[in-house]
Parts: structure tokens; C-alpha cells; sequence
């Protein structure tokens, strides 16, 4: 035992072991105990070394199945998610602690300047750091460098962007068949590499996104096999629905902000995660209002202004798709593809909303009238446009609603929301026609709305605390504890409606003797001989009128003015637009034209007071820092439909050598003029109408009176044809293209010259 031990320790300490069985230095041992052992003690005969069993065989390879090991993989990847996670919160806490207060919220919004738009927006989110939101240069995405980001943004298929890996191979693979085809690709490789690149060199690299967008371009990317393919990059896509919640003008009623936000940090694969359709669109709004992505080019000069066709523009331009416009594309593909198999009826009702919106922005009219009617004939059959208890009384084969009802009150609110921005939207735009509208009032029996905040909040508010669409004294009314800015544009567009539903009807109800449109100036005997009515003495353009005037006056006192310091509600300033945009247009026709000696007539009195009013409330946001570009579409075109009474005025004044009124009605046309202007910075819409303001004052005033003007010499070249052969067809009869509410007819176009 003691020669064991000692051997042992020696064989330990001893680093020259020749690892011999025995070793060498166990047999000097054994001889030296043997030489010097005391009498009568008995040793082995042969050394006893002590070393540790190697064994023979080889070790057995344990094989790991594919699924544990795409199990382990996918944890890797989430435990790498969370760290990211962490690092941002705690770098965007340290970034909130070195800068200024941030402003607190307010329901209004005001800008900069007059070409960037300000980072604390109406609909309540703070983007104030994040770049390309403005004109300048930031520390993220780069002003001048779109192909940076997205070099192939023009290639259908999806980014590449980790170790020059292709997962275009797993296009339309699930997600655990993605991380199948990841996981066969990267073989041996450590897992630390699998999808994160220099994660340890990328903490240290500071950043001002917020939720988990980064601002280096690469390094800290997070790589989902599974992304849809035609979006962005996963980075620039949240850039941009960022830019759309923050910027665009329904983009907090079409969606709950906070809540989609939250759900693009899911995994693509997530049932939760918002639908792609829904981000084409946001991306193609969102591009908008950032500088980093270049905008969809201005129609040229040479392209009419009054055309209803947008496709006929590119025989024109002959170019590609812009980034926007390819968006907008992938969006209606994916919306008409789930629509034929009856997938995402409510999405494609929302999608459809964002689209209609984006045509009408551009200046393609038709597509963005199929497309608001489209919205509205999809609302139908999800039942959105009635809510319990009116229902048809008639047993049917098909139920009320073909989506399930709704989970919670948020839920059930954006459909609320979305359906009364799908009205709004078909409602305004068919100001601009005279074609019957898509679904008739008397077949909407829905709730309004909520207010912002109860929204916001998800505050489930009962029906008999709100008010139905179909309630009497619903534009005269307004409950205390359910009005806002956004009701009150609800109930101004209903006002358009049955405004245009009078107009449209009028004649077929006079034919047939309706007591409500005949009086004793307007009788049916008279109308063999005469084109012309007269309405105003008629009972139901009475009882239009006087609604209209009272809801002017009904405004609550907090929601008196759009407009509070450099502040600007856009929905309260086109719901304050509408009463007037209604009296400036409402008697105007070609037998009411003002005339010499005509300027104390009552109507004409009203008429332009009204007119004044709307340039008024555009002086008013012109001593503004605000964007007019964030405005809604509606208000520009109310603009617009001023400018031509002024210009109309302007004619009777000249006829009549008016000195004193020339010279003001001259300077409110042109302030109009340059209000437009401005906003067609980044709406496309406003040009155009802006150059059909300028076609309106030459053939009313002349060519050498409009050159007199500060303002552009207006050629008539804007009129030639795309092409020789098509000047019939071309531009379309504009009689009444812009016929707000068929009262007054626009002068035909301008003689083309003949091209040589």
C-alpha cells in the first residue's frame, strides 16, 4: 500500500512519465523498495503501476435527428432575437436619457417646414431620430444610397443578405421546411454563424431606431429564410410602415397602431404576423414620406391634365416601375388572388382602402374609382356596413356576414373604421363625377365610430351611448362624450353623399312629379321646354340646405378650429372644408352665371362668401409650419373647386370693369395656385389640378390676361395627344369631369394646335 501511494504521487508530480506499462519510474520505485525493505516484509515481485484504461474501440457517433436539430437552431436563433432585443431597449434608453424632453402628445400635428414633415405626427408616434423621414441625411438608411438597401428592389425575388447565402430555393417552403433547407446548407457549420453576422462587433455600434429596427445597414441584420418573398429587406420594410403610421393621415384608424407594430417582431411564419399585402401597401404609402427612396416621377407637361386613365401615361414615359408603384402592384396581385379563394376578406377590404387612396394620390382616377367601389362592394358581404340588430328580415341562404364576428372590441372597432374610411374615400371621389355612387345610405345601418382615444385604449362603449348612421338628427347632433375630429369628417362625408344623391336624382323624381323636388318656379310641365331648373325653391334642396348650415354651426367648442397654433387637424379641417365647398358650388351653372349688375344678388353673395371662406381657412394653414402635403386628398381638391368660383367671379368682374375686385379676386387665385403648388411637392394629385386651374383661367379669362398673372405662362401644349390618332379619345369629355354637384358645368378644352 505504501509503495502504491508513492508511486502514485511521484507518477503525478512527475511531467517525464514515459507512459510505459510499467512505467519507468514505478520499476526504479519497486528496485528501490526491494533493496531497502526492513526484515520479514514481503513484496510483490513485480511493480504495480497505476495509469488510467484507454479504451480500444472507437467512440459511437450519436445522431442527431433534423428535427431536434432544427429545434436547436430555431432556439439559437430566438435566444440571438433577445439579445438584440435587449441591446435596443437599452440603448434606446440611454439615447432617451442624453436628449431633449420629448414634446407630449397631442392630437394635432404640425411640420418643420414646408418640405419635411414633422416627426411627432397627429396620429400620436414619435419617430424623431429615425432617418429618411426627412430631407436631410441620418444615421441609418442613406439619403442618396436606395441601392444600398435594396439593390434588386426592381427582381421579384425576395433579399439576400447573409454570407452570400440563396434561399431563393425555399420560396414557398413553411417555415420549418425553411429552416430545413437552412439547416442542409450550413451542415457542420456552429450555429453562433447560421444568421447573425458579427453580432459581438454590431453591440457595440450605436442606433436611434426604436422596435428592433437597426440602423447599421448589415451588420446586426436578422435573416428569415420564410420573409415573404416581393417585400424589402426585413429592416427597410419596418422603416417605411413606421413612416406610414406615422405620417399618413388614416393610417391610425385603418389599423391600431401599437398593436401591428408589435406584431412585426414575430416570425414571418406566425398566424399573427400582418398579412403581406398589408405591408406592400403600407410600403408604397410609407415611401412617400421618406427621402431615402426616389419618389414616383411627375407626369410630364405634355401629358393632359383632365386624363382619367393613368396606363395611358406610360406610353408616354416609357420607364420601369418605381419602387411605390411595384408595391402598390404586389399588393392588388395578392388581394385579388385571396379574394378569388376567399382568404383575408377583411385584409383585402383594408388593402383595398390603401390602394384607393394611392391611386387617387397619383392622379389615376380611373383605377382609384374601381378600386374605392371595390372596397365598398367586398364591405358588403363581411357585413360591415350593418351591425346588429339590422339585419335583413328575409331567411336567407347565405348569413349576414361571410367573416366570423369579432374576438374583441378592438378588433371589432377597426372594422368599424375601416368601413367609414371605405365610404369616406368612394364618398369624396365621387364629388369629381356624376356617376351613381356603390352603395346606396339607406342600406348603411352602422355605429360611428369611436373616439380616438377609446379606440386607442380598446374601451368597449355600448349602442345606446353612440349614435347610428341612420339617426335623424345625426349632422345636427353631437353627444358630448362621443365626438372628435374623425366623427365629424364621418358626418361631413355623409353629407356629400346625400348632397350628390340629390343631384343625382333630381331629374328622374321631377319626371315623375315627386313632391319633394317640384315647386311652383319647377314644375314638371315646364321641363319639355327647358334644360334648366330651378331648384332652390324646391322643398328638399330646403331642407338639404338648412342641415348643411346647421351642422356648420354645431361644432362643438373645442372642435371649433382645425387649426391651433402651428397645430393642424386634418380631419377637422376637411370636415370645416365640406359646408363650404357645398355653398360655393351648390347654385353655380351656366344660366347663374354673375353677370354686370347682378352683385347684390343673394346667392351670388353666399356663393362667394363661401368660396373666400375656404381660402381663408387656407391662409390660416399657410401661417403654419404644417405640411399641406399631410392634409387629406379631399381638401386639396376643395382647393381646387374654390379656385374655379373665383376664377368664375373673376370673368363677371372683368365683364364688367370692375376695378375694385379684380385686383383681390387676381391675388386670392394665385395664393390658390401656389397652395397647390406646394402640396404637389409629393402629391401627384395636386398637380394635376393645379394644372387644371390653369387651363380654367385661360379659357376664361384669355391668354393675355393670364400671362398678366404671377404664375407660369400656361401652354396649351399641355393638351396635345400621346398620339395622332387618338385626340377623340384621348381626353375624355370634361363637361362634368369636374361636376361636384352638377350645378355648374367646366368649359371644354382648349383648340389642339396641329402638330407639323
Amino acid at each position: 500500500m505504501f509503495l502504491n501511494e508513492t508511486r502514485h504521487a511521484i507518477n503525478v508530480e512527475d511531467a517525464s512519465c514515459d507512459a510505459q506499462r510499467p512505467c519507468s519510474t514505478c520499476v526504479r520505485s519497486h528496485s528501490y523498495a526491494v533493496a531497502h525493505a526492513p526484515a520479514g516484509v514481503e513484496l510483490p515481485p513485480h511493480p504495480e503501476c497505476t495509469f488510467d484504461e484507454v479504451s480500444e474501440s472507437p467512440p459511437v457517433e450519436t445522431t442527431e435527428t433534423p428535427k431536434s436539430r432544427f429545434e436547436r437552431l430555431e432556439s439559437r436563433i430566438n435566444e440571438l432575437e433577445s439579445l438584440l432585443r435587449e441591446k435596443d431597449r437599452a440603448l434606446n434608453t440611454f439615447a432617451s436619457d442624453q436628449s431633449q424632453p420629448q414634446m407630449q402628445h397631442h392630437p394635432f400635428a404640425s411640420s418643420s417646414n414646408a418640405h419635411t414633415p414633422n416627426l411627432v405626427h397627429s396620429n400620436g408616434f414619435n419617430f424623431d431620430g429615425i432617418p429618411g423621414f426627412a430631407n436631410g441625411n441620418g444615421n441609418g438608411i442613406p439619403t442618396n444610397g436606395i441601392s444600398n438597401m435594396y439593390p434588386n428592389y426592381t427582381s421579384s425575388k425576395p433579399q439576400n443578405g447573409t454570407n452570400g447565402m440563396d434561399y431563393t430555393q425555399f420560396p414557398n417552403a413553411s417555415g420549418l421546411d425553411n429552416l430545413a433547407g437552412v439547416a442542409s446548407l450550413l451542415g457542420n457549420a456552429p450555429l453562433s454563424e447560421a444568421h447573425i453576422d458579427s453580432v459581438s462587433a454590431g453591440l457595440n455600434q450605436d442606433t436611434s431606431m426604436s422596435g428592433g429596427f437597426q440602423s447599421n445597414g448589415s451588420n446586426l441584420d436578422i435573416v428569415f429564410a420564410s420573409w415573404p418573398v416581393n417585400l424589402p429587406s426585413r429592416e427597410v420594410t419596418r422603416h417605411l410602415v413606421e413612416a406610414y403610421f406615422a405620417f399618413h393621415l388614416h393610417a391610425v384608424r385603418l389599423f391600431h397602431g401599437p398593436s401591428f407594430l408589435a406584431s412585426l417582431d414575430l416570425h414571418p411564419t406566425d398566424p399573427r404576423f400582418p398579412w403581406s399585402a398589408i405591408l406592400h401597401a403600407m410600403c408604397a404609402i410609407g415611401s412617400l414620406y421618406v427621402a431615402s427612396i426616389p419618389p414616383t416621377p411627375a407626369p410630364p407637361p405634355e401629358y393632359p391634365a383632365h386624363e382619367v386613365f393613368g396606363a395611358r401615361l406610360r406610353t408616354l414615359q416609357r420607364r420601369p416601375d418605381s419602387f411605390a408603384e411595384q408595391q402598390a402592384k404586389f399588393a392588388k396581385e395578392q388581394a385579388e388572388i385571396a379574394l378569388d379563394l376567399g382568404h383575408h376578406k377583411f385584409q383585402c377590404v383594408q388593402v383595398t382602402v390603401m390602394l384607393t387612396w394611392f391611386y387617387w394620390c397619383h392622379g389615376r382616377w380611373s383605377e382609384a374609382f374601381l378600386s374605392a367601389a371595390q372596397g365598398l362592394r367586398v364591405a358588403v358581404p363581411c357585413g360591415l356596413n350593418v351591425c346588429p340588430p339590422f339585419h335583413t328580415i328575409a331567411e336567407t341562404l347565405r348569413p349576414p356576414a361571410i367573416i366570423p364576428p369579432a374576438k374583441t372590441v378592438m378588433e371589432d372597432e377597426v372594422r368599424r373604421n375601416t368601413f367609414w374610411l371605405a365610404y369616406a374615400m368612394e364618398r369624396q371621389m365621387g364629388t369629381g363625377n356624376g356617376w351613381a355612387l356603390s352603395l346606396d345610405d339607406q342600406d348603411i345601418c352602422q355605429l360611428l365610430p369611436l373616439r380616438g382615444d377609446q379606440f386607442e385604449q380598446g374601451i368597449l362603449v355600448y349602442p345606446s351611448e353612440r349614435q347610428w348612421s341612420h339617426d335623424r338628427d345625426l349632422l345636427t347632433t353631437h353627444k358630448d362624450e362621443q365626438i372628435d375630429s374623425f366623427i365629424l369628417y364621418v358626418k361631413a362625408t355623409i353629407i356629400l353623399s346625400r348632397v350628390k344623391s340629390f343631384n343625382l336624382r333630381f331629374k328622374g323624381k321631377h319626371y315623375v312629379g315627386d313632391a319633394s323636388v317640384v315647386s311652383p318656379n319647377n314644375s314638371p310641365a315646364s321641363a319639355d321646354q327647358q334644360e334648366i331648373f330651378d331648384i332652390k325653391d324646391a322643398p328638399a334642396f330646403q331642407e338639404l340646405d338648412k342641415m348643411i348650415n346647421a351642422f356648420r354651426t354645431s361644432f362643438p367648442a373645442h372642435l371649433k378650429s382645425p387649426i391651433i397654433g402651428q397645430s393642424v387637424d386634418p380631419y377637422l379641417y376637411t370636415a370645416s372644408l365640406i359646408p363650404h365647398l357645398y355653398v360655393s358650388i351648390r347654385s353655380i351653372r351656366d344660366h347663374c352665371l354673375i353677370k354686370p349688375g347682378e352683385a347684390t344678388c343673394v346667392h351670388a353673395d353666399r356663393i362667394l362668401r363661401a368660396a373666400r371662406a375656404i381660402v381663408d381657412l387656407m391662409y390660416n394653414i399657410a401661417s403654419t409650419s404644417y405640411d399641406v402635403s399631410l392634409l387629406g386628398l379631399h381638401s386639396i381638391m376643395c382647393w381646387f373647386m374654390s379656385g374655379r368660383v373665383l376664377i368664375r367671379f373673376l370673368k363677371a368682374a372683368m365683364q364688367a370693369n370692375s376695378d375694385a375686385q379684380i385686383p383681390q379676386l387676381q391675388a386670392e387665385i394665385v395664393f390658390i395656385r401656389s397652395m397647390l403648388m406646394k402640396a404637389a411637392e409629393r402629391i401627384t394629385l395636386a398637380q394635376r389640378y393645379q394644372r387644371m386651374l390653369d387651363e380654367y383661367l385661360f379659357n376664361s379669362t384669355g391668354q393675355t390676361f393670364a400671362d398678366s398673372l404671377p404664375i407660369s405662362r400656361f401652354s396649351t401644349e399641355c393638351t396635345i395627344s400621346l398620339e395622332e390618332d387618338s385626340t377623340s379619345t384621348m381626353v375624355p369629355d370634361t363637361s362634368r369631369a369636374t361636376d361636384v354637384f352638377m350645378q355648374y358645368r367646366a368649359p371644354p378644352i382648349p383648340a389642339r394646335p396641329t402638330r407639323r
